[in-house]
């Protein structure tokens, strides 16, 4: 296919408790969950991709997977202008201010698995 029609899934995991993340963790998991999104439709030619937000007792995860090509994660370009837009850099910069972190796991031909990891308050 054209990879015009990518069918997403998402998954959430919280043990059916789903806690009050804070605005700020929101905001940057639906960011990223957009950029990775936007990534796999420009660049993966994938046919699906799935999101899979997992809850722990002090981080929340958000994994993007596709079924796309793939890439060498350590072959990115490092581009002057790569902190705005939704590229890995932009996350990987919104996740640092959350003290957070990104862990890209892909190979040409296997796919890709994006990992981003917020650390929350422990609940009290």
């Amino acid at each position: 296919g054209s990879g015009a029609h990518l069918a997403v899934r998402v998954h959430i995991d919280d043990d059916g408790r789903l806690p009050e993340l804070p605005d700020r963790v929101q905001s940057a998991l639906l960011r990223i969950a957009q950029g990775a999104l936007a990534n796999v439709r420009e660049h993966a030619v994938a046919d699906n991709a799935t999101l899979t937000l997992t809850l722990l007792d002090d981080a929340v995860v958000l994994d993007v997977t596709d079924d796309g090509h793939g890439f060498d994660p350590t072959a990115l370009p490092a581009s002057p202008d790569a902190e705005r837009g939704h590229g890995l850099p932009a996350m990987r910069a919104r996740l640092r201010a959350l003290g957070g972190t990104l862990t890209v796991e892909s190979a040409p031909g296997e796919g890709t698995v994006l990992s981003a990891a917020v650390p929350l308050e422990a609940p009290r």
